[in-house]
């Protein structure tokens, strides 16, 4: 098993616990990650773990960058005394500020050379001096004019002892509003899907409602993971799982060829009719799944099968049946059940790739 390289003590917690004030912080999110995908990159998506969102770029733990992101929400707009103030605590202890925070989550620990992207997204904006009077909805530490730099900088060495900010600290206005915000995100969702599938006909209500409660269950589990597969599998979500929830709730053209000559070969097999549906509707699921949007894992799995199938010469076998024992034979040495689940999702990948040749 993988370390979990985010396997640290966290800040704080009680975010988790309290996870229903923060709707506008998720559907932020949603819109990070429809983003990604929309650019067919992989991603996982933590929600209340170190910091209020945090994306990683890759589902391995040895290739995973991080992006760290804070979400306010909130009527005041930031400015640089405002993300540097610290309010006094019980005892008079001054606790951390809305920048000093977001920063202490991101440095001096083991990850710190993995995040690639430090934010601060705040719905109400900031009020910062930027060079040349730009308006820009993501402020870099390069565009903020000195005075504001240096008023954020001194600040921040008073509170952590830093010296120089990161240059991957950003301030981002976001385009989603507090008032629009599910509406937005389920625009969101349906040219998603009519990208990833031109022509095809999608629930956006039904994969909204999916993955905002997936998230939703994710941002309240407040234990830690020190193994990355389980963080992964208990606290993330993924680019896989959004696609499977996506290719679920749609239909596309482009599925009935694969059906009809699933039929024609199911046939030639003598499969039993519940078999034969069963196998269908899930053999059109990953047809869908897979014109829509290759994970590594599914370009490894095609990859592998594809390999395997070209050892069989098909004008050897007396009928289909013999033939499609001789790729599964085939598969099997070749060591490719390792890579699936069990033999009926090998037979699955066996059949795809050999309707996908033709």
């Amino acid at each position: 098993m993988a370390d979990n390289p985010l396997a640290e003590a966290q800040r704080e917690s009680a975010g988790a616990s309290t996870f229903g004030k923060y709707n506008f912080q998720f559907h932020w999110a949603l819109c990070e990650i429809i983003r990604k995908h929309e650019q067919q990159k992989e991603y996982a998506i933590l929600i209340e773990h170190h910091e209020d969102v945090v994306i990683t770029d890759a589902l391995e733990a040895d290739k995973a960058r991080f992006e760290f992101y804070q979400v306010k929400n909130q009527a005041a707009t930031f400015t640089a005394d405002s993300l540097t103030k610290r309010n006094k605590g019980t005892k008079e202890a001054l606790k951390g500020s809305v920048l000093g925070k977001l920063l202490s989550s991101c440095l001096n620990n083991q990850y710190e050379d993995r995040i690639t992207t430090i934010g601060l997204v705040s719905s109400s904006g900031f009020s910062l001096g930027i060079d040349k009077g730009l308006k820009l909805d993501v402020i870099k530490i390069g565009d903020i004019t000195e005075d504001d730099l240096a008023t954020l900088t001194q600040n921040i060495h008073k509170e952590l002892g830093i010296d120089v900010l990161p240059e991957h600290l950003q301030f981002i206005v976001p385009e989603i509003q507090l008032r629009n915000q599910e509406d937005y995100v389920l625009s969101k969702f349906a040219r998603l899907a009519d990208k990833l599938f031109p022509g095809a006909l999608c629930n956006a209500v039904a994969i909204y409602r999916s993955v905002i409660d997936e998230m939703g269950r994710i941002g309240r589990l407040e234990f830690d993971y020190t193994d990355w597969a389980r963080l992964i599998d208990k606290k993330s979500l993924t680019s896989t799982s959004v696609h499977q929830v996506v290719t679920q709730h749609s239909s596309h053209p482009c599925v009935d060829d694969i059906k009809s000559d699933f039929d024609d070969l199911a046939n030639d097999l003598s499969w039993k009719s519940k078999r034969k549906r069963s196998f269908k509707r899930e053999l059109s699921l990953l047809a869908l799944r897979r014109a829509g949007f290759m994970s590594a894992l599914d370009i490894d799995i095609t990859n592998s099968f594809r390999s395997s199938h070209d050892k069989i010469d098909e004008d050897g076998f007396p009928d289909d049946i013999a033939y499609v024992d001789a790729l599964v034979d085939q598969a099997i040495r070749g060591g490719l059940l390792d890579k699936v689940k069990d033999q009926d999702t090998l037979l699955m990948e066996v059949i795809y790739c050999l309707l996908k040749a033709e």
